[in-house]
């Protein structure tokens, strides 16, 4: 079986990215085959120690940014930029976190130049029946979690161990909130209430010391908490007393929730921290959109709002080393080109678009675009340009 060739990028476009796909510690867990077949940008190993030479030594070679792009046929880039896609030659693969269902102008350039994206966000594990069992990269996702509440606390000054004792609110339980809970216990948070829409006895590997209550959504649309010791109340009630409030809620675009209305936001505790892990703009605070470590917090009203959206930066090496480890297994398939993608339901459900004919449905309906090639803005779309 011929493999396609894989330039393996170890620079970002955007501010302060530092996670690279493959971690050089790696390497010799892959076969001598496979690694012939792929080719690293100059410096890759710098940051771990490893110089080009014996990066070199080690796999296909070593090419600068433009020659990857020009060369290889999978671009294998953790976090693209528009950029990166407008220098993708035609029918390029890119294979990283593009995030184009919200992001109008990556899914053109795919369309236009006939780009297939498989997208490490929907990588999952199944059974051999269909089932959900894990996403792929969730420890990435739990260091979301852990290096956004260590960041925005050391921002804030505060701590667990130290000062008053502080009340957190964690919204969901999937792999960025048990990051998150993992933060907040290792800052010396003791008062954390989990809201999650799985009753508590559904709640898989709970956590030590952490009380667990349900969330649920009314039939006028309102989230709403569901407690044993009162009836149910609108959620904003449980979030008014809290010190710090994590959202880790992988939202449906399609329908997503609003944790505190608008015209409710000044009932939040004076001083409060909210840790957005999940960061999707204009979803669950009116206020949500992302930031940057340049400018990581922003003050709304009596609140202090944290939403750097790729927090595991913060911890670079150690993320690299979990992607990496959840990466190889695959690395072969995916050089394997089309036919061998179909082999594995893993790759074969992550496959946003497909030289340049959308995939996922939530594409078109979050975009507004119509189902046919070449997915044009259906009339009256808000989003047409």
């Amino acid at each position: 079986m011929s493999l396609l060739t894989v330039g393996i990028f170890g620079t970002s476009r955007k501010k302060q990215e530092k996670r690279v796909p493959i971690h050089p510690g790696h390497l010799k867990k892959i076969d001598g085959e496979t690694r012939r077949h792929l080719l690293f940008e100059e410096g890759y190993g710098l940051r771990f120690g490893m110089n080009d030479a014996e990066l070199a030594s080690m796999s296909g070679g070593i090419l600068n940014r433009t020659e990857l792009f020009q060369q290889c046929d999978i671009a294998l880039l953790a976090k693209p930029a528009q950029e990166d896609f407008n220098g993708m030659k035609a029918g390029t693969i890119h294979w990283g976190w593009p995030h184009c269902v919200q992001q109008r102008d990556v899914t053109q350039t795919a369309i236009d130049h006939r780009l297939t994206l498989i997208a490490w966000e929907a990588m999952h594990g199944w059974s051999d029946q269909g089932v959900w069992q894990s996403h792929t990269f969730h420890k990435n996702n739990e260091i979301a979690g852990y290096a956004g509440v260590q960041h925005a606390m050391n921002l804030m000054g505060i701590d667990g161990n130290y000062g008053p004792n502080r009340k957190a609110v964690v919204l969901s339980f999937g792999s960025v909130s048990r990051g998150a809970i993992y933060g907040l216990q290792a800052r010396g948070i003791r008062d954390i209430t989990v809201f999650t829409h799985r009753d508590k006895f559904l709640v898989t590997d709970p956590l030590a010391g952490v009380n667990y209550h349900l969330f649920d959504v009314d039939k006028g649309g309102h989230l709403i908490s569901l407690h044993p010791n009162h009836e149910p109340r609108p959620f904003v009630e449980e979030l008014i007393d809290a010190d710090i409030i994590v959202n880790g809620i992988l939202q449906d675009t399609d329908r997503p929730l609003m944790l505190v209305p608008e015209e409710q936001n000044n009932r939040l505790k004076a001083g409060c921290l909210i840790v957005d892990i999940s960061c999707d703009e204009g979803m669950a605070f009116s206020f949500a959109k992302p930031t940057s470590f340049e400018a990581p917090i922003f003050k709304v009203g009596k609140v202090f709002y944290y939403a750097v959206d790729h927090t595991p930066s913060y911890l670079w090496n150690a993320a690299t080393w979990e992607i990496s480890k959840a990466l190889i297994p695959y690395l072969s398939i995916v050089m394997g080109g089309f036919e061998k993608w179909e082999e594995s339901e893993t790759i074969r459900r992550a496959i946003e678009i497909k030289e340049g004919i959308i995939q996922n449905p939530k594409i078109t309906s979050f975009q507004n675009r119509s189902s046919e090639h070449p997915h044009l803005a259906l009339t009256g779309s808000s989003q047409e340009k």
